[in-house]
């Protein structure tokens, strides 16, 4: 293509040639020559909206018009984009006269993306600012109207005109669509499995639900690649308005499956949409006979994703009880896979349910404990496997989500070993106890499984060796080191009574209200601590002149005798604390809710904590080293507990309070001033 030809067709000056004399000799080969994208001089004068160079180049040659540049659009494509709408109008009326073509044809082609010029119409609706959109509109209903069926085209992302124009929010261009569209018998084909309903209910664009009712209610009834009709989606992201509008039109939709057998209430269970499933529970009076393909129910779903709000609010429901222990065609109860996905508070949930049965097996002879015993190795050594490829490759580090998974899933084993090999296998040596005594030959079946061998699997640290046994006696002496100059220097920083000799203590004390039990308290604390961290620092000396094996028990005991050092030095600060603010005038501390409430608080929790931390070392003595991750998982569990019941409690509070309004805010109220006048 020759510059001045084309800086002629933009300035549309058709007395330069070769549109001077465009009637009087060949220029075909003048003609047929292309930009470096391809664009031949149609396309170049349909872009910049040069009408009569347009109509001449069209009438002269109009193979032109179906032309494709070397991203594979025609020039009316060109003219939609640059939003010339008496161009398009004009390239749609010479489509006719083009051999073996019409205007539908013209309409029909596709650029490189897939897309028409319908679809060029519609995606410029969706980018381009509200001066353009009347020029859209008026483009797009122009095409359609020319060819309605091709609102049905996809492009090669899946996406139709009648998905595009639904996706940009205009009624108007929704409208004129949805009356133009032909009576189709194999509607669903058509959209090759892309309803543009389910993008409406994604979205939650009501409105636009309601114009596709009006306009063609037959589209509300299609079905999405898996089969999913518009209910199965509007459940799925917990839209409830959509949920009441479509059982509005068709209640029955409530009783459709999709490919996998799923109803709508299996995928509301599964994402935890409590108000939808109570919503849908409405429309029959038995959810036990929703079952898919596998057999699983609605509390197979809920307990399979850890949704456990709905769990909870199938097990509230009337005649669940069939679903509590229902296998699927594996033999997995909801318990089962609950365990086995590390779902903890789940786990918990059905444990508290008396009519769960923990020990009941699947068809590979595995308990609840098993399977997730089992899931836990083979997720530890898929782990352990992708560390070393990672660390091989020089990428980075696993994911923290798998990380975050692995967490829970160890949660969930220590609150199952708990309730299997402490609880429920302490009470059953009690009662089989209690059974001798009473002089009944009574034995209890219990599993033939040792604690110790039953947690093998779990990452045993095993032998130390003489270099990993001599730092970990270094370390602690550290340790102990630390705490007997912390013990010695609190000592030395008594506030007794000021800088003077002579003073008399007892009244200092008295004057600022210190008892002496307080002060003894402080001493007794410091003393023991400096003595226990003494004692475990000279069990580590003596560890280093023996064999490994008595080596590791004295570091066992060094360790738990500096557990006992550090929490007396947190009783000591706890009363060193106290002196001082009674020595300080600081006693009115207590008329501080806030301070008096907050400060005992975490006290008595980090108190609980110690005691835990301590009883470990005792506990793991006994058991076996193997148990110890198990322990504190549990611990870890604990806080999770606590924390997780808190954000439900203070939610509910929230939601009653925005419920009820002034009255919930008022309530409130009344509950912060007698709290504050009960400290007072």
């Amino acid at each position: 293509m020759e510059l001045a030809h084309f800086e002629a067709v933009l300035k549309g000056d058709v007395t330069c040639f070769p549109f001077r004399d465009i009637n009087k000799q060949d220029l075909s080969e003048l003609f047929d020559k292309v930009s470096p994208l391809g664009n031949s001089l149609l396309h170049v004068a349909s872009s910049s909206g040069q009408l009569h160079i347009t109509q001449l180049i069209a009438t002269n040659f109009p193979t032109l018009i179906t032309k494709k540049n070397s991203e594979g659009d025609t020039a009316l494509h060109v003219a939609v984009r640059a939003e010339k709408f008496n161009t398009m109008k004009q390239l749609v009326d010479f489509a006719k006269q083009v051999p073996n073509t019409s205007t539908v044809a013209l309409l029909k082609i596709k650029n490189n993306k897939g897309n028409t010029a319908l679809h060029q119409a519609l995606l410029g609706l969706l980018m381009e600012s509200k001066k353009s959109v009347d020029t859209l509109v008026a483009m797009a209903r122009y095409l359609v109207s020319a060819d309605p069926e091709v609102s049905y085209y996809q492009n090669d992302i899946g996406k139709s005109p009648l998905y595009l124009a639904v996706k940009s929010g205009n009624k108007d261009i929704l409208e004129y669509i949805l009356s133009a569209l032909p009576q189709i018998d194999r509607l669903t084909e058509k959209l090759e499995g892309r309803s543009p309903v389910h993008f409406v209910i994604k979205h939650k664009r009501l409105d636009i639900l309601k114009v596709i009712r009006e306009q063609k209610e037959e589209l509300l009834v299609l079905l999405d690649e898996e089969e999913n009709t518009a209910l199965h989606c509007a459940a799925s992201i917990g839209y409830r308005k959509g949920v009441r509008y479509l059982l509005e039109i068709d209640s029955n939709g409530a009783f459709k499956r999709n490919k996998e057998g799923l109803y709508p209430l299996h995928l509301a269970c599964e994402n935890g949409h409590v108000r939808i499933m109570k919503e849908l529970f409405k429309k029959w009076p038995d959810p036990t006979e929703f079952i898919c393909n596998k057999g699983r129910s609605i509390l197979h779903f809920a307990a399979k994703s850890g949704k456990e709000s709905a769990v909870r609010c199938i097990l509230k429901e009337k005649g669940m009880d069939k679903l509590v222990n229902r296998m699927d065609k594996d033999g997995n109860t909801p318990f089962h896979l609950a365990a086995s996905h590390g779902h903890s508070m789940v786990v918990v949930t059905l444990l508290w349910d008396k009519r769960t049965r923990p020990d009941l097996l699947n068809y590979q002879d595995l308990t609840a404990y098993d399977a997730c015993k089992s899931s836990v190795l083979d997720k530890d050594q898929l782990i352990d496997e992708n560390a070393v490829n990672l660390e091989a490759s020089g990428k980075v580090e696993l994911k923290s989500s798998e990380k975050a998974n692995e967490f829970q899933k160890m949660m969930t084993l220590a609150i199952l070993y708990m309730y299997h090999e402490l609880y429920r296998r302490l009470f059953h040596e009690l009662l089989q106890h209690l059974c001798i005594r009473c002089g009944r030959n009574y034995i209890l079946s219990t599993k033939s499984s040792v604690i110790i061998k039953s947690i093998k699997s779990i990452k045993s640290n095993g032998r130390l060796s003489k270099k990993e046994l001599n730092n970990r006696i270094h370390n602690l002496m550290v340790v102990a080191a630390l705490i007997t100059g912390a013990a010695f220097s609190g000592f030395l920083q008594m506030p007794f009574s000021g800088d003077k000799e002579g003073t008399d203590h007892d009244a200092f004390w008295a004057k600022h209200g210190v008892e002496r039990s307080m002060v003894g308290s402080f001493m007794f604390a410091n003393m023991l601590a400096m003595n226990l961290s003494i004692t475990a620092a000279l069990t580590l000396c003596l560890a280093l002149l023996v064999d490994n094996k008595l080596a590791a028990i004295l570091v066992w005991v060094a360790f738990v005798l500096l557990e006992l050092a550090l929490s007396s030095v947190s009783s000591a600060f706890w009363w060193a604390m106290i002196i001082r603010c009674q020595t300080y005038k600081l006693h009115h501390i207590k008329a501080d809710v806030f301070s008096f409430v907050s400060i005992r608080t975490v006290s008595i929790v980090f108190i609980y904590v110690q005691g835990a931390l301590i009883m470990i070392p005792l506990l793991t003595s006994t058991m076996g080293w193997q148990v110890l991750p198990l322990f504190i998982y549990f611990i870890f569990f604990c806080f999770y507990f606590l924390l997780h019941w808190s954000r439900s409690f203070f939610s509910r509070l929230l939601k009653t309070i925005l419920k009820y309004g002034l009255l919930g805010l008022l309530f409130l109220l009344i509950i912060c001033l007698g709290v504050y006048s009960l400290f007072h």
